[in-house]
């Protein structure tokens, strides 16, 4: 253990204990952590207590960098180190580490007692994602997957305006990018992003975005059907997964979902009769219209989004306010993102891997 600087908090000591800060605990060093930790930073209820990297000195660097006490060569050390007897206790861990080790290190953490923050892709496989959901409930743990959609007010505009349409038929979402990480690996490299030992691959790093989307606002598809190109090192560069709705309130449902490393992204829409709703992200709405009769004026309506929230690391300072305010509240899961959803995006991912031949070694043990 690496301790930086001692803990001296005479304000906090003085709040009344359902005002003190949340304190984290972080997993990873890389640029999600670096996010997590810049929101932190600018959201009073929550502070930062911890991190642990696989390599001490990038955990001491990082730590150095963002003002946090303690830094550990491993996750067992820093379960051990800040648990409710310790000095420095912590009350959430973020699981910021390779999509690999997201099931292993969310039930470790749990198993001791911690609330926890998992990163998407919430798990590799459905039966991961189950034994995480069953490892809180067994612990009395908060749990929950970091997909920040959830909370994001473009999304919320879209859950509002939606029902504007009518009856959808169709919706085509969109999450494409060039990855910085592509060169790299045309150049004869294995970025983490592009190896499936570690769980890479478009479909889990982007196509979780639309997919999650989906089911968060249709619930989980009858029928999935994907397609994908292959790298040679075995995982997707981009595909498409359509998510068939065969009955129930969304009956005759279509939703495409596009992914890609490899070409920059269009835009997404939902189409009924006579209307149509597009978003120019399905990750972070910012622009959003309405065209068709449905809008106020016959050249369409705007219907974009200011967000409050605009310094380094406001990508999730909607989604920490949250898990601030329902782990203070003794929550066990959010209901606006509910396990239920997080499990179903991981089958439906895992489906559209295998559909497309994309095996990871998780895929092995069921």
């Amino acid at each position: 253990m690496s301790e930086l600087s001692p803990m001296t908090d005479t304000a906090a000591a003085t709040r009344r204990a359902d005002d003190a800060p949340v304190r984290f605990g972080v997993i990873g060093a890389g640029f999600i952590a670096r996010w997590f930790a810049e929101a932190v930073s600018h959201e009073p209820a929550a502070q930062l207590v911890s991190v642990t990297s696989a390599h001490l000195e990038r955990a001491v660097a990082f730590a150095s960098e963002h003002g946090i006490p303690y830094a550990h060569a491993s996750l067992e050390e820093m379960l051990d180190a800040h648990g409710p007897g310790s000095t420095a206790p912590i009350d959430v861990i973020h699981v910021g580490s390779p999509n690999s080790l997201h099931a292993q290190h969310a039930i470790a953490a749990l198993k001791a007692g911690f609330h926890v923050l998992v990163e998407k892709p919430f798990a590799l496989t459905r039966s991961q994602a189950e034994e995480m959901v069953e490892a809180a409930r067994t612990a009395d743990r908060f749990l929950m997957e970091a997909w920040l959609s959830a909370f994001e007010p473009g999304v919320a505009r879209l859950r509002e305006q939606l029902p504007r349409l009518g009856r959808l038929h169709r919706a085509v979402l969109s999450k494409e990018q060039f990855s910085s990480r592509m060169e790299a690996y045309r150049a004869g490299g294995l970025p983490p992003a592009f190896d499936p030992a570690l769980g890479g691959g478009s479909l889990m790093d982007l196509g979780v975005y639309p997919v999650s989307l989906a089911i968060h606002l249709f619930g989980e598809p009858d029928r999935v059907t994907a397609t994908g190109a292959l790298l040679e090192c075995g995982v997707d560069a981009r595909g498409t997964v359509v998510l068939s709705y065969d009955s129930g309130e969304h009956a005759g449902l279509e939703v495409v979902c596009l992914h890609s490393k490899t070409s920059p992204g269009t835009e997404s829409s939902f189409a009924g009769d006579h209307d149509v709703l597009s978003i120019d992200d399905c990750q972070w709405p910012r622009r959003i219209g309405l065209r068709g009769p449905a809008a106020v004026t016959g050249a369409g309506e705007d219907l974009s989004v200011e967000r409050g929230a605009q310094g380094s690391g406001h990508q999730l300072a909607y989604e920490l306010a949250e898990v601030c305010r329902l782990v203070r509240a003794g929550a066990r899961e959010s209901d606006l993102h509910p396990l239920s959803r997080s499990v179903a995006a991981v089958g439906v991912l895992q489906e559209a891997r295998r559909q497309v031949g994309v095996r990871f070694p998780a895929d092995e043990q069921g």
